[in-house]
């Protein structure tokens, strides 16, 4: 008898209890949301509706201001503050992973192009009215708009004249560059050169160009940025991505 009972307890230590342990931590590898009352379960959805609410309501319409941006555009310019706005809504929708420069360079470019990709639109890799209306109908954690550049257009209207560049007229010695205007660029000039003559902006391969974006501004010093030689100038009036009305084109010695 004794024997039948250390064999029966050898049995159970080896089949029973196992099995036993098992059923539990089955049971407890279910969703722990299986063991809450019907009241725990209303104040758990009560909890996460009002984080939610919060959420929501830390979230505002996605605005960047009314300026047309383009690669290039933001190099010590007024520009910089629109740029790193874009930059900056680019980085919260997972689509620039660096800090926002101010420069609309390569990287930004691909990331504004990836974002109107998957927003079915026009992979153009520039800031227009277009891509501006489609971010509205997204939600933000900030306010994108530079103030400061929109307050200065605002100025800009209000005490100049806005009348069309109809003409740029271009002189040079050397380094030195200075035109005259008939008429009034609100987005200041591009003042591009190079070996080739012709220079443009957007610049080709050899040229290079220098962005001042006050309206009156009238001079500025060139550099031989590919080496001493005669380089041919113009100056256009900048319209955001584009140029406007060229000048004529010089010769100088750098």
């Amino acid at each position: 008898m004794i024997k039948k009972f250390f064999v029966f307890v050898i049995v159970l230590s080896i089949f029973v209890i196992p099995a036993f342990v098992f059923a539990i931590s089955t049971t407890s590898s279910y969703s722990s949301y299986s063991n809450y009352s019907e009241e725990e379960l209303i104040a758990l959805i009560a909890k996460l509706q009002k984080q939610l609410e919060e959420v929501r309501k830390n979230q505002i319409q996605c605005v960047l201001a009314d300026v047309d941006l383009s690669i290039g555009d933001g190099e010590g310019d007024v520009l910089k503050e629109n740029v790193k706005s874009l930059q900056n809504f680019l980085k919260e929708k997972g689509y620039f992973a660096y800090s926002a420069t101010g420069y609309f360079g390569k990287l930004t470019r691909t990331a504004l192009m990836n974002f109107q990709k998957d927003n079915g639109l026009e992979q153009t890799g520039e800031l227009n009215s277009s891509l501006r209306e489609k971010i509205k109908n997204l939600k933000c954690k900030k306010n994108y708009i530079s103030y400061k550049t929109e307050y200065k257009k605002v100025v800009d209207k209000e005490i100049v004249s806005t009348g069309e560049v109809k003409s740029i007229s271009l002189i040079g010695d050397g380094k030195l560059v200075k035109w005259s205007t008939s008429g009034y660029s609100k987005s200041g000039y591009k003042i591009v050169w190079s070996k080739n003559t012709g220079p443009i902006y957007p610049t080709r391969d050899g040229d290079k160009y220098i962005y001042l974006s006050e309206p009156g501004a009238y001079t500025t010093n060139l550099d031989a940025f590919n080496g001493s030689g005669v380089y041919f100038v113009r100056v256009c009036e900048y319209l955001g991505g584009s140029c406007g009305v060229y000048s004529n084109e010089i010769k100088v010695s750098l």
